[in-house]
């Protein structure tokens, strides 16, 4: 029997039960759910099918071991514990972040270096290889010291997963691709049903929508930490990859993106020429008042990111804006019960503007702030 790892899922605040069902529906096991993350339990190949197909997880951090002593010389005790040359090479760069709440070993730039010196003793030849430092691989320690009880976790994922590579092109304030792909989930919207995404931005909810539909994995090019390992099986994660691979579907969703800026448009399907998705989303160029439902006969959803306008002077005519938004919806979308409308929204006063009726919230801590999905 394959051996039986400890990881912990980081996720965006609020969208820890949609993370959960995901985890579940990949076949992870003692899923535990805390505030801004998931424990869980699995093999490595789970541990590269979460990484790679994951839509909705910002990263997967294996846990190495736990510790009560709240010393310096606790903290060595526990670092020397743990089988380093699994994780830990010539051309590994070794970084050390630490967190801690309300515990006595308290101070973060003296743990982390105290523990990249500790490490760095045992394995006296970490990042030694300079020959070539394009080859050199960053691999983080997270020491987590949380009411005097301590974690050591190495991070599997690397790069955080929401950043998929497709878009290096974005307008104003886009929305985390995590968050998107998360919103389309909540929403339950369906691959046969309509996707109308106006004021597109950068096109990440086509993008996500089209992966959706397509059951393409989101983060197959992705260069996961866990891959630069020494106990690295290659059979494994090939065999992952190839069934993700195999999974793919060839169909044509109704995905339509518009903005009244040509500029959005051309960023939109630039990015959904890197995922090679141009061709299953069609774009338009349209002002949000133009909005129109199409006939379908599945329904759809129509899911809004609109601009918050937070800056002095800008907030009136932003609200005026989403009055308007709101006027659109109640005229087009409200009286039919086949579509459903999503609106990320900042506060109460732009709710308010809105003046739809509200059936589901969702609260979410996204780019530092509290946001609320609003299904209207």
């Amino acid at each position: 029997m394959a051996q039986q790892h400890h990881f912990f899922a980081i996720i965006l605040p609020g969208l820890e039960r949609i993370a959960a069902r995901e985890l579940k529906d990949l076949s992870a096991h003692n899923i535990n759910i805390e505030y801004g993350g998931i424990s869980f339990t699995g093999t490595m190949q789970l541990l590269h099918r979460i990484n790679i197909r994951s839509r909705v997880i910002t990263r997967v951090l294996m846990r190495l071991r736990t510790f009560r002593s709240m010393t310096l010389e606790g903290l060595k005790y526990d670092l020397e514990k743990v089988a380093w040359h699994l994780f830990l090479d010539e051309q590994s760069q070794l970084e050390v972040e630490v967190h801690t709440h309300r515990s006595r070993l308290n101070h973060s730039d003296e743990i982390a270096d105290f523990a990249k010196q500790t490490i760095h003793r045992l394995m006296p030849k970490i990042g030694s290889n300079n020959a070539d430092t394009n080859k050199k691989h960053s691999q983080t320690l997270h020491i987590r010291l949380d009411n005097n009880r301590g974690t050591l976790s190495l991070d599997t994922s690397g790069e955080r997963l929401d950043r998929r590579g497709y878009r290096l092109e974005s307008g104003k304030a886009p929305i985390r691709e995590t968050l998107a792909a998360a919103i389309l989930q909540w929403a339950q919207w369906q691959p046969e049903q309509t996707l109308l995404t106006p004021m597109c931005g950068s096109g990440t909810f086509a993008i996500e929508a089209a992966m959706i539909a397509t059951q393409r994995a989101p983060n197959l090019n992705h260069d996961f930490s866990c891959l630069h390992w020494p106990s690295f099986k290659e059979k494994d994660f090939s065999k992952v990859a190839e069934r993700c691979q195999q999974m793919v579907k060839d169909i044509q969703p109704h995905i339509f993106a518009s903005d009244i800026n040509e500029s959005a448009i051309n960023i939109t399907m630039n990015n959904a020429k890197r995922m090679q998705l141009d061709g299953l989303i069609t774009t338009s160029i349209m002002d949000i008042h133009q909005l129109q439902k199409p006939e379908t006969s599945n329904g759809g959803l129509l899911p809004l990111n609109p601009p918050y306008g937070m800056r002095i002077g800008e907030q009136q005519k932003t609200l005026s804006l989403w009055h308007d938004i709101g006027l659109r919806i109640r005229e087009q979308f409200v009286e039919d019960e086949t579509w459903k409308t999503v609106i990320v929204c900042p506060d109460i006063t732009h709710e308010k503007a809105l003046n739809l009726k509200i059936k589901r919230r969702l609260q979410v801590m996204h780019g530092g702030n509290k946001v609320t999905i609003l299904q209207a």
